[in-house]
């Protein structure tokens, strides 16, 4: 069962997922950092290209969105057929603006709910394929009969535990939603309607059998979200002090997250790596280092990390191509076991995944779908690769070199970066430099830093005031 804690009092919500005590996901939500994607606007009909067949919509951002014409759900044919230039109409974005091009926008507009998704202009019933024949012929019988001619649906599977009158009210519920949306809706292009991703976008992507409880601060939240998800109504708790029910502080779980490794109690610990094409896991274990595996105790590590790294990509929420290098096995059946054992822990995801199994080399390939921006992003800047001391020292020698006639040149050095310098160069070199040096010693310094260069009396003054030294090393 699913614990969520959900912290929306700061201008920062967070929401962490719990699955037998242990935290398996970490939501950030901040002002302006949310993407425009199912955010429905009023727009009108720009321009048409019918080449594309597709429109370019005005919705009031910089950028005109492009509609094709197959995402328009009513009429048929063409796109000239089913909108005209200066139509008014409402879209919602699929995908954000990139770049020089607008945001993507499709004309079948989707308000999800618990057990449902309504399109207020999709024209047809869809149902889960993961639904019996008899339940989806069940599930039609209730909806059907209620929707009106240019209405549709779809049907999450969770819908069969849900009695009739709760499935009825939830689609009158979205239905009216809709109706007052579309009434309150100004003439001018701009955004009508956007739901926010903490808790009810969250919440939604897990099936409301699985959920035993909803803790959240702040008592405005828990009164809308009971409202708008009266299935949830139950099991929504409201605290004062969410942090109170975590197993560790969100400050030390976002030092954590931005750590590339993780050590287990078991001693293994997991090196991971997200680069832009694709997620790179490795697996050690500290308990054998400097020894070799049997194949038993091969396969022991590998499942005892399985189980880790599952929760981790999850928790950092790793998507596209994903790599896990486990450790080598021999044995068929191991391997089998491994794939097996993979293949049931990436069931707990709600995130599509597909996976491909282990390669010769022992690599497990697999792919996870992109929703949202993982928490690393969001919580640290990638820093930039800089130069080893000792790369700088050398650095410092060519350009000294390069500088061909200057007579002195006055230097601030990290004192650290001093201490490699010696012990590169054990003798003094300086029949190679042609300028005299002085160096200041400078602790806000990385390396170091060339402060002025010219005629050896200018350099003199200025070092003496500044209390640098004549460096004879180089």
């Amino acid at each position: 069962m699913r614990t969520f804690i959900i912290q929306t009092k700061t201008a920062e919500r967070t929401g962490l997922l719990l699955e037998e005590g242990k935290i398996q996901e970490y939501k950030i939500d901040r002002p302006g950092a949310r993407t425009l994607t199912g955010s429905i606007y009023c727009g009108v009909i720009a321009r048409m290209d019918h080449g594309l067949q597709a429109a370019f919509v005005d919705i009031g951002l910089e950028k005109q969105a492009f509609l094709r014409g197959n995402s328009i759900p009513w009429g048929s044919g063409r796109i000239e057929e089913k909108v005209k230039v200066g139509e008014r109409l409402f879209v919602q974005v699929e995908k954000d603006p990139e770049g020089l091009k607008g945001a993507k926008v499709t004309a079948d507009l989707t308000l999800a709910g618990v057990n449902m998704v309504y399109r207020p202009y999709g024209g047809e019933t869809a149902l889960s394929k993961k639904l019996t024949e008899a339940e989806q012929s069940e599930l039609r019988a209730v909806f059907e009969p209620v929707l009106r001619d240019q209405e549709g649906m779809i049907v999450r599977t969770g819908a069969k535990d849900a009695s009739r009158e709760e499935l009825l009210g939830e689609l009158q519920r979205l239905q009216e939603e809709w109706a007052r949306t579309a009434e309150e809706a100004g003439k001018k292009p701009g955004r009508i309607w956007h739901e926010a991703f903490l808790p009810d976008q969250w919440l939604r992507k897990f099936p409301v059998s699985t959920i035993d409880q909803i803790i959240i601060d702040d008592t405005a939240t828990v009164k809308r979200v009971k409202k708008k998800m009266p299935a949830l109504a139950g099991r929504i708790q409201w605290t004062v002090n969410a942090v109170d029910h975590l197993p560790v502080p969100v400050h030390t779980l976002q030092e954590s997250l931005v750590q590339p490794e993780v050590h287990t109690e078991e001693g293994i610990s997991l090196v991971m790596e997200q680069t832009e094409a694709m997620a790179v896991i490795d697996v050690n274990s500290r308990r054998f280092k400097g020894r070799s595996f049997s194949n038993a105790q091969a396969l022991d590590v590998n499942l005892r990390a399985a189980e880790e790294i599952q929760r981790q990509i999850r928790l950092r929420n790793l998507s596209g191509i994903i790599m896990i290098d486990f450790i080598s096995m021999t044995h068929p059946e191991h391997r089998k076991k491994l794939e097996e054992t993979w293949r049931q822990l990436m069931k707990k995801d709600p995130v599509s995944t597909v996976v491909y199994g282990l390669t010769k080399l022992g690599v497990m390939e697999m792919t996870r779908k992109k929703e949202e921006t993982g928490p690393l992003s969001l919580l640290a800047a990638q820093s930039a690769y800089t130069f080893t001391y000792e790369t700088m020292v050398y650095r410092l020698e060519r350009t000294l070199l390069e500088l061909g006639d200057t007579e002195a040149v006055l230097l601030a050095v990290d004192p650290e970066w001093l201490k490699i310098k010696k012990r590169l160069f054990s003798e003094p070199v300086s029949s190679k430099i042609p300028q005299e040096l002085f160096v200041r010693m400078d602790d806000n310094i990385h390396g170091w830093q060339i402060e002025l260069e010219g005629s050896s009396d200018m350099i003199k003054e200025v070092a003496e005031s500044r209390d640098a030294r004549v460096d004879n090393l180089f």
